[in-house]
């Protein structure tokens, strides 16, 4: 399509044309514009002035607006799918508004002076692609961020309770003392994802790959570790009290060393060769649960459901206490 003006597109709005796919409209000005209901998919927006004008209801699936200035415009109800919005000028409570923003090119930072440029919260984010932000410090509590892309993302400190991310790639991300309580996170991938202290509370992790993840002193009391991939974790100093970690995968020297583990739910784990020393697993329950060279050094087993056959796969119980009725063999 010949490339337009900014005073051509709104002459020919006026006289009642809304579709514009694929319009070349680079450096457009288009300032206070009203734009309502515009279809806009897939149009060269790059370094267009876009201050302030009504865009809501718009469609920009796909659209370029990389460096575009869409400052105090209106986003309520707009489509920004697979829109690529790098160094555009806007705030994130306006992105809050947006009806869709699947597989957009989200900047690190957004901008304007507005008093809650950090906060995204219920924003809708499915299959964004957020790989490597910056998003520190961000509000995206009860966000919907299905399937997205948060490879190597800064998140230290950010508030992601009851975010959806259910398929989300978090890997090698940073969630340093994020705050996770009752996020939704099934099948979510968290390899080598750097957890410590992060608050996980009632999260749902059931299947969730946390291959080598950092969990240090992480809070995950009553959360749902079902059949969660955990192997060479690092627990260690982590509340996992009432946790459910039912056939979940914690082979390969996963540490727990002194966790809290009282009333976690154990049932069928695998355990092999993990590090269990000091760990407080008082009323634990581990029917079925194989300890073939476990370290219980020190560890509290009292009121625990286990048996001394399976406590004799253990590598060391020495100064652990264990339940009533059960000796040290």
């Amino acid at each position: 399509m010949p490339r337009m003006t900014g005073s051509q597109l709104i002459k020919r709005y006026r006289a009642g044309d809304r579709d514009f796919t694929g319009a070349d409209l680079r450096g457009a000005s288009l300032q206070a514009a009203n734009l309502n209901s515009t279809i806009l998919d897939w149009a060269n927006l790059h370094a267009a002035n876009l201050y302030g004008a009504d865009l809501q209801g718009a469609s920009l699936r796909g659209a370029d607006l990389s460096r575009a200035d869409l400052r105090r415009a209106d986003l309520r109800a707009v489509c920004l799918d697979y829109a690529d919005l790098t160094e555009a000028r806007f705030t994130s409570e306006q992105l809050a508004l947006a009806a869709s923003m699947q597989n957009a090119v989200i900047p690190e930072r957004t901008g304007g002076n507005e008093e809650n440029e950090n906060d995204l919260e219920g924003a809708y984010l499915v299959g964004a692609n957020l790989d490597g932000r910056d998003l520190r410090n961000l509000t995206l509590r009860g966000a919907d961020l299905r399937g997205a892309r948060l490879r190597k993302a800064r998140l230290h400190r950010s508030d992601l309770q009851q975010a959806d991310l259910q398929e989300a790639d978090l890997r090698e991300a940073d969630l340093r003392r994020a705050q996770l309580a009752g996020a939704n996170l099934p099948w979510a991938r968290l390899g080598r994802a750097n957890l410590c202290r992060a608050d996980l509370t009632k999260a749902n992790l059931r299947g969730a790959d946390l291959f080598l993840a950092n969990l240090k002193e992480a809070n995950l009391r009553k959360a749902n570790l079902r059949r969660a991939d955990l192997r060479g974790a690092d627990l260690r100093g982590a509340n996992l009290r009432n946790v459910d970690q039912r056939r979940a995968n914690l082979r390969l020297g996963t540490d727990l060393e002194d966790a809290d583990m009282r009333g976690a739910r154990l049932g069928s784990a695998k355990l092999a060769e993990a590090n269990l020393s000091g760990v407080d697993l008082r009323r634990a329950k581990l029917g079925g649960t194989m300890l073939r060279e476990v370290n219980l050094t020190g560890a509290d087993l009292r009121g625990a459901k286990i048996t001394a056959r399976q406590l004799a796969q253990a590598r060391s119980l020495a100064d652990a206490r264990l339940p009533e009725g059960i000796e040290k063999v």
